[in-house]
């Protein structure tokens, strides 16, 4: 499949995810997240995430984890004056518009700098589990990924059926994730991509690392 049949396809059953059953499975990936095989609240102190759309896995839930704590959070919101995507700080009170494509957004800007973000929790359309994401075609989030440090994790959140047995396509400047996050499993994508490289050509294990049914870097939650 190409790169648009396959967004077209995973927007399609997005839609046809009831609103109750998605905010159901927003809160299992957010306890996913900030359970013991990423601990986000131990990892950083500033997270950047997006600001869901009605059909995107829900991230209040992460925010108000942050706040809670005490912590930092941010997200992407357009610049009219540099014509593209930067960070902006947010709060449990600030209070939101409906931004660029609809997306909403602070109405008070406070600027964040990619390079002070410890962590960002990122959407897509679909993902492989050597983290190869493929979003919806700007390529926003990876001119604000390439300005990170390198050491903060980028955590992917999605339906456990947008996580693609085949590699998704990618180009050069695409940034992968480090980590996917679903309702039922937490994967190391970061670590499944060193076990590809470390293997050598033509061995059996280079398939398994980023199968989605491996088991050495997927955790799999109880029923």
């Amino acid at each position: 499949m190409t790169k648009d049949e396959i967004r077209e396809s995973m927007r399609e059953k997005r839609r046809e995810v009831a609103p109750e059953e998605r905010k159901e499975l927003g809160r299992a990936v957010c306890k996913n997240v900030l359970g013991n095989e990423i601990d986000l609240l131990l990892r950083a102190w500033r997270v950047c995430i997006y600001l869901s759309t009605k059909n995107e896995i829900p991230t209040r839930y992460i925010a108000r984890a942050f706040w809670e704590k005490g912590r930092d959070v941010c997200v992407p919101a357009w610049s009219r004056s540099n014509e593209r995507y930067n960070l902006y700080e947010i709060d449990a009170h600030v209070r939101l518009i409906t931004g660029h494509h609809g997306i909403r957004e602070p109405a008070k800007r406070i600027p964040v700098m990619p390079w002070d973000v410890d962590a960002f929790i990122l959407p897509g359309l679909a993902f492989d589990t050597c983290g190869g994401r493929l979003g919806y075609g700007a390529g926003h989030y990876d001119y604000i990924l390439n300005k990170a440090v390198k050491s903060a994790p980028k955590i992917a959140l999605c339906y456990d059926w947008q996580v693609l047995e085949e590699p998704v396509p990618q180009e050069e400047h695409d940034v992968p994730m480090d980590w996917l996050v679903t309702d039922t499993r937490v994967i190391n994508c970061a670590k499944n991509r060193k076990a590809e490289k470390e293997e050598p050509q033509g061995g059996s294990q280079v398939a398994e690392s980023c199968n989605p049914e491996a088991d050495n870097n997927v955790q799999q939650n109880p029923p």
